[in-house]
């Protein structure tokens, strides 16, 4: 599931058009939208309400794995007012706490530094992104699924040529629905990198029981993982210690588990 987070209406408008959400019956709290494979939430502006968003979204499904993205318009002093910008870096202007996002992938844009801000940012001190939001989202949503997955997206809306001051609703929301297609490269990506590393947990689970049941080697434990990995990608159900039971030490486990492999029929999709 991917969870979108933004301060505005106007930055969700153009999300809730292009994904067709539909927004849950709300007795309290934040609003949800939703559709089978995403959520958004619009938390209201500073990093206090992202943070809380971020909480009351994860309780409405706590068992799950998540995409996280923060999504919204930030200001920069020279950047165009239009370019789709990722952080790699994230700085709290208050409490002087920094974050580095990791980024196992070739973004679908340029990166930046960015900086959340009590007030908006006129001055744009440094070379870095401003917005009000990111800090608390970041700190929030990185506490509930690997770091790997929770971003920082932003459209830059105002630069020292262009000030914040003059900016409308409406232009945010166009500027937010022009660049979708970026986020889009961005949520497949994110996708594609959720299914990865969900994969290698389920590998590194099930390791972990054959290394309780016999001593492995070094070698034999990246053997072992390697021969778990096919079983995955060959479709086959989990495998068991008791499976192999009769095995007297690590080198016959392995053994077995290759020839089990080798006498899997192949399957294909038809064409």
């Amino acid at each position: 599931m991917i969870h979108l987070v933004t301060a505005l209406p106007c930055e969700a408008k153009p999300l809730i058009r292009r994904y067709r959400l539909h927004g849950r019956q709300r007795e309290n709290g934040f609003r949800i939208y939703e559709n089978e494979q995403l959520r958004l939430i619009i938390s209201g502006i500073g990093s206090c309400a992202a943070a809380a968003a971020c909480a009351y979204l994860q309780g409405a499904d706590p068992r799950a794995r998540h995409v996280w993205i923060n999504l919204g318009v930030a200001g920069h002093p020279h950047l165009d007012v239009g370019e789709a910008v990722l952080a790699h870096k994230l700085s709290d202007a208050a409490s002087g706490n920094t974050w580095y996002p990791p980024l196992p992938f070739q973004p679908p844009c340029a990166t930046v530094d960015l900086v959340s801000v009590a007030q908006a940012e006129h001055a744009y001190p440094d070379n870095s992104a401003y917005d009000m939001e990111a800090a608390g989202f970041y700190a929030a949503a990185s506490r509930f699924n690997s770091h790997e997955l929770v971003h920082v997206f932003k459209v830059i809306s105002d630069n020292a040529a262009h000030p914040a001051d003059q900016l409308t609703a409406v232009q945010v929301e166009a500027l937010i629905d022009a660049r979708l297609d970026c986020l889009d490269a961005l949520l497949q990506t994110l996708t594609q990198l959720d299914q990865q590393l969900a994969e290698q947990q389920a590998t590194a689970a099930i390791m972990d029981t054959f290394l309780q049941r016999w001593h492995f080697s070094v070698a034999q434990q990246h053997q072992l993982q390697r021969l778990l990995q096919r079983c995955q990608a060959l479709g086959e159900t989990r495998p068991d210690v008791e499976d192999f039971a009769g095995a007297r030490n690590s080198r016959q486990v392995i053994t077995a588990l290759r020839q089990r492999i080798d006498a899997m029929p192949l399957s294909f999709a038809p064409a």
